[in-house]
């Protein structure tokens, strides 16, 4: 399970707090299960949103934890890799997030 940060500052102000990612294997442990429920709840406690995709075992865990503890929840989706260039209009650095 990967876990990534995401600057907020420029968000809604529900984001304000802080926003997170998370992503999983598609077939995750027991330990990565409970790994991400820890890691999410302690996020979430701080007041942080939870973003996931939540056709994944380890989204659907965030999401059922995000909803649990009352803070925002985003939707990602998951993108197919592709050889596709990255527009020069994109900013920053982009991150891969699939496994």
């Amino acid at each position: 399970m990967r876990v990534f940060v995401i600057d907020t500052r420029n968000m809604d102000s529900e984001l304000q707090g802080g926003l997170i990612g998370v992503v999983g294997t598609p077939s995750p442990s027991r330990e990565e299960k409970r790994e991400c429920v820890t890691i999410v709840s302690r996020y979430a406690t701080d007041g942080w949103a939870i973003a996931a995709d939540p056709h994944t075992v380890i989204g659907r865990l965030a999401a059922i934890t995000a909803e649990a503890a009352c803070v925002p929840f985003v939707q990602l989706k998951r993108i197919a890799h592709a050889a596709v260039p990255v527009p020069a209009s994109v900013s920053g650095p982009v991150v891969d997030g699939a496994d």
